[in-house]
């Protein structure tokens, strides 16, 4: 476990994608709900025929494999951010430096669990991941989400991948909140 002296709102996310960061896992299919650290981990269709292989190389968040052989609606990398409280916040934000050798697109969503389920909220822009690295920024304001400024019971942040074969190294990811 990583130990931080950072006590801001973003402190519990980036501690456990720091964990991923640092932990030196070799590459292995993932199943639905496995943490790879506490609080992360991927979630597919289940009635889809996807399969997903995940390494954490040093220094590097996951170097990922997606295998789909037949239809699938959905997946999913799933990062859990507890109860945070957004309320008086401006910003909840995200950082990804990424690269793929064929170019990949995937989109990042805060969901907010609540008594009758849960409501997502995606970001604005589509992050694009390219042979070269390349850096994602995008933010919600929370002026324009009002819901984001209600307590919610949960909160994930999740990166939905287009449900097709395809090679991603997500190499940082951090999250800001002002």
């Amino acid at each position: 476990m990583t130990h931080s002296l950072d006590l801001g709102p973003d402190a519990g996310i980036n501690a456990r994608l720091t964990d991923l960061r640092l932990a030196d896992r070799p590459r292995a299919p993932q199943a639905n709900d496995q943490p790879l650290v506490p609080g992360i981990f991927f979630n597919a269709d289940p009635e889809g025929r996807v399969t997903i292989e995940a390494a954490s190389p040093p220094g590097r968040l996951l170097d990922l494999q997606f295998t789909v052989d037949g239809p699938a609606r959905w997946l999913a990398l799933h990062i859990g951010v507890d109860a945070l409280d957004l309320g008086g916040r401006m910003l909840f934000g995200l950082a990804i430096r990424a690269q793929a050798a064929k170019s990949l697109s995937f989109r990042a969503c805060l969901r907010s669990g609540h008594a009758e389920g849960f409501t997502d909220t995606f970001f604005r822009k589509t992050a694009i991941a390219y042979a070269e690295p390349s850096l994602h920024l995008d933010a919600l304001m929370t002026a324009d989400h009002p819901a984001l400024a209600n307590p919610a019971t949960w909160r994930e942040l999740i990166l939905f991948f287009r449900p097709e074969t395809a090679a991603l190294d997500l190499q940082d990811m951090r999250v800001f909140i002002l």
